[in-house]
């Protein structure tokens, strides 16, 4: 598992005064730029050489609310990763009393940059992912 910390920003609420559900999608992100960043990978490495990442895939469950200057910690685990693609799953939760705020899972997969085909991931990307992602309990 790979985690990250931030803090909801007042822009992030809504006129319930809650975090927006869209935010939600944001900190899953910011989990998975550190899944590549314990794997020695940056988003541009990838993008330099002609990868992306789009997500196919996106779902969320929200059960409790987020509020402007929670601190939240989005926990991050792959639970399937292949050379075409690869699936996280989240855990959202609030520091000051440990509540779950949202879980979720998105499927990503690897083309080409130019023309948006599926490719296989070079094994540059591919084997330090893969030995990361076996190093994390799911």
């Amino acid at each position: 598992m790979f985690t990250t910390s931030l803090r909801v920003r007042f822009y992030e609420t809504d006129m319930m005064e809650v975090a927006h559900h869209t935010n939600h999608l944001r900190w899953f992100e910011m989990g998975r730029v550190e899944f590549f960043r314990a794997c020695g990978i940056t988003l541009w490495d990838m993008m330099n050489d002609g990868i992306v990442f789009p997500i196919t895939k996106v779902t969320c469950e929200y059960k409790e609310p987020a509020r402007f200057d929670d601190i939240l910690t989005v926990e991050v685990t792959v639970a399937k990763i292949s050379r075409a693609q690869c699936v996280f799953t989240y855990r959202i939760l609030r520091e000051a009393d440990g509540a779950l705020i949202a879980t979720g899972e998105t499927q990503n997969v690897f083309t080409d940059k130019v023309t948006g085909k599926i490719i296989r991931l070079p094994d540059t990307y591919y084997g330090p992912m893969a030995k990361k992602a076996k190093e994390s309990p799911l």
